[in-house]
């Protein structure tokens, strides 16, 4: 949890709109959006002002900061915004599942290969691991010399600083849930 999430957590506990926290705190309105949005992270004055105004000491104030979250992220097709879309070419599609993924230990990620599609060739630092599930079709991988054909249903776990890539031979889309851990783009 960062700054941000802490008095944002805090404030909705006590029942304060962000102005009515910026007169308790003698704090700006703006001040308190923009410690809440994270583009603005405080000082420690800052900081002892919101504490007080919440009647915490500081270290009750920062318990919790920089510590993961505790409750499962749930994403679904209502929730999720607007996706970012990474396009290989017009014929290899990826799309990130979670928004901020880059504050996350692993990043989902959902590909389509349409008939005769690749992606390019990757290769990701040592030490990060991909989990790789085909959800629809069939395609083939390759990861450093060696091939292996998946079909729906079918999964594989490979070290991704290997070069490898993806293709669909077939003559239907293919759909895959590829899982990069930690996660690197």
């Amino acid at each position: 949890m960062d700054i941000g999430e802490i008095i944002k957590k805090l404030r909705a506990e006590a029942g304060l709109t962000q102005a009515q926290l910026g007169e308790k705190s003698e704090l700006s309105f703006t001040t308190i959006s923009k410690l809440e949005k994270g583009s603005l992270t405080g000082t420690i004055p800052t900081h002892r002002k919101l504490a007080q105004a919440f009647n915490l000491s500081l270290s009750q104030f920062y318990q919790g900061l920089d510590e993961p979250e505790k409750e499962p992220l749930k994403v679904t097709s209502t929730s999720r915004p607007q996706a970012d879309i990474f396009y290989y070419n017009d014929k290899a599609i990826s799309q990130i599942l979670l928004k901020k993924a880059g504050r996350h230990n692993m990043l989902p990620e959902l590909v389509r290969l349409e008939p005769r599609g690749e992606t390019a060739l990757e290769q990701k630092p040592r030490g990060v691991e991909q989990f790789i599930y085909v959800l629809e079709g069939k395609i083939k991988l390759k990861a450093g010399g060696d091939t292996f054909r998946l079909k729906k249903g079918e999964c594989i776990y490979i070290d991704a600083f290997l070069p490898h890539t993806m293709k669909n031979d077939s003559s239907a889309a293919a759909k895959i849930l590829k899982v990069t851990s930690p996660a690197t783009l």
